[in-house]
This record gives C-alpha cells, sequence and structure tokens, in this order.
C-alpha cells in the first residue's frame, strides 16, 4: 500500500460521522462531533432531560435513533398546566417501557395527577419493570386527586440494588419482610410515619463496620407523627427535615440501641409537642 492510500485510510478512520448543512443552493459537510460521542457519554447526557425529551433526539441522528432505549434514567412528568390529554401521557410511558432496555436503571420518575385509582394497572405495570430491572433511585409524585392513594406492589419489596427511594401519595404496606441491602434515604410526603426495626441476613454475616453504610436517612418534612420501634440492627436512623413533627414515638428494643443514636433522635425532636419513649430508651 502507498504512503498516500496509508494516509488516505487513516483520515477515513479519524473523520467522524457528517451531517448536510443547506445554505441557500450550496450544500457544505460539516462533522457532527456530538453524535461521534461515545454512547455511555451520549447516554450520560440524556440522563439530563426528560424522557420525552431524549426520544425527541431520534431524529436528529440515524445512530440515535434507538440509543434512548438504554438510557439508564427514565424521567415522565405531567404538569397540571400541560395541555397534553394525561391518557395520551400514560400510554406515552407504557409504550416507552416496552421499548426500553437499560442494562442497569439508575433513575426511574413519575409525576402526575392520580385520581381514584384510575390508572392503578398502568402504575402496577411500571412498578413491577422498575423492580425487574433493580432500579436503584425511584422517585413517584402521584400528585392528590382524590383520598385514595396508591400503595406499592409486593414485589417491589425486593430490590437489592435500591438506594433511594422518594414518595408522595403512595403507601408502604408490606406484607412480609423488606429486602433492601443497600437502601440509604427514604423520602415520604405523609402525615404519619411508623417504622418498625431493621434486619438482614446480609448484615448479619458481614463484618464490614463502614459508617457510611450504618445510616438509614429518613428525610420527613410533611410528617406531623412519627413512631420508631423496634430493632435496628447495623442501621442507624438519622432524620432530617422532620420541622412538622407534632407527635414521636421512641420504643427501641435492646438491640443495636446506644447512647449517641438516642441522643441525636431527640436532638430532631425540637418542635415535638407530644413525646413518647419506651422503657429501654430510657435505660441508654
Amino acid at each position: 500500500m502507498s504512503h498516500s492510500d496509508s494516509s488516505q485510510s487513516e483520515s477515513e478512520n479519524v473523520e467522524t460521522a457528517y451531517v448536510d448543512q443547506c445554505y441557500g443552493d450550496k450544500i457544505v459537510n460539516k462533522p457532527d462531533r456530538l453524535s461521534a460521542l461515545p454512547d455511555h457519554l451520549l447516554l450520560h447526557i440524556f440522563s439530563s432531560f426528560q424522557m420525552k425529551d431524549v426520544i425527541i433526539t431520534g431524529v436528529l441522528s440515524k445512530r440515535w435513533r434507538l440509543l434512548w432505549t438504554l438510557a439508564h434514567n427514565l424521567c415522565f412528568s405531567h404538569s397540571l398546566e400541560s395541555n397534553r390529554d394525561v391518557t395520551e401521557f400514560i400510554k406515552s410511558i407504557d409504550d416507552t417501557l416496552i421499548l426500553s432496555k437499560p442494562s442497569k436503571l439508575k433513575k426511574f420518575s413519575i409525576e402526575f395527577l392520580y385520581r381514584n385509582n384510575q390508572f392503578l394497572d398502568h402504575v402496577n405495570r411500571w412498578m413491577i419493570f422498575v423492580t425487574i430491572k433493580s432500579v436503584e433511585g425511584l422517585d413517584s409524585n402521584l400528585m392528590r386527586g382524590s383520598k385514595e392513594g396508591y400503595s406499592l406492589p409486593q414485589l417491589t419489596y425486593s430490590n437489592v440494588r435500591l438506594h433511594k427511594l422518594k414518595l408522595s401519595n403512595c403507601y408502604l404496606v408490606p406484607k412480609e419482610g423488606i429486602n433492601w441491602p443497600v437502601f440509604r434515604v427514604l423520602s415520604l410526603c405523609v402525615k404519619k410515619l411508623v417504622i418498625w426495626g431493621y434486619w438482614h441476613q446480609k448484615d448479619e454475616d458481614s463484618d464490614d463496620d463502614d459508617d457510611d453504610d450504618k445510616e438509614l436517612t429518613i428525610w420527613a418534612r410533611n410528617v406531623t407523627s412519627l413512631e420508631i420501634s423496634g430493632w435496628f440492627h447495623k442501621k442507624i436512623p438519622v432524620l432530617q427535615n422532620v420541622q412538622a413533627l407534632v407527635d414521636a414515638k421512641l420504643y427501641f428494643l435492646e438491640f443495636r440501641t446506644n447512647q449517641k443514636m438516642l441522643n441525636d433522635l431527640l436532638a430532631s425532636f425540637g418542635y415535638v409537642e407530644k413525646l413518647s419513649i419506651g422503657p429501654w430508651c430510657l435505660q441508654v
């Protein structure tokens, strides 16, 4: 191969994808540097957008046409001011999840007005889908359109990757145990919250004393009544933003309770009008 042929081959390998840009009657080829980025960087860019905007990017490049199906963040929002019909919004989520094939699902968020369990079957399918995909962060803001809230399917209480959960107008009612071994942050828009202990076999068998894994953060901006009781094995409940609390109860059992944990919890109850403490807490 001649030197000129080699140079030409190298040049072709270096060249990025091109798009045609038309200026009057003249067509000029210019490099499309964005399309030349590797998939993982494009997917990172996609993570900043709502899903409807991510899908629209498919018209910009043939290469992007199905790239959105690998997106790690699936975010859907339908505001009260939107002119778009909510039924069309629900269908768009259904259609998106049918085609979605992420290697891992970092975040799933939905926001829309939830009325009288009208879309119960759809929301159940979404929750089951993200649980099967082992979603790492789940944000479900089902804006209250009636007195009835939404109860998470039982399958969602077993997810080995879930570490952050934010719920509005949703109920946590597990009929059996909860298997969230790496769970760290819980945010609930509710008035009353009852937490009865924490234990997981993996923690029992582990000798890891990493402080970062010990905290179970509870962000409770709207909660007015809170009860924390039971055993907290290798997890320390940490309260944040609980200024709305009026009524609080602490009924720890002996296992895992310590003075610092109790002091930190009591320090969070500065605005509480009624505080009940179990006998073991008084002994610590």
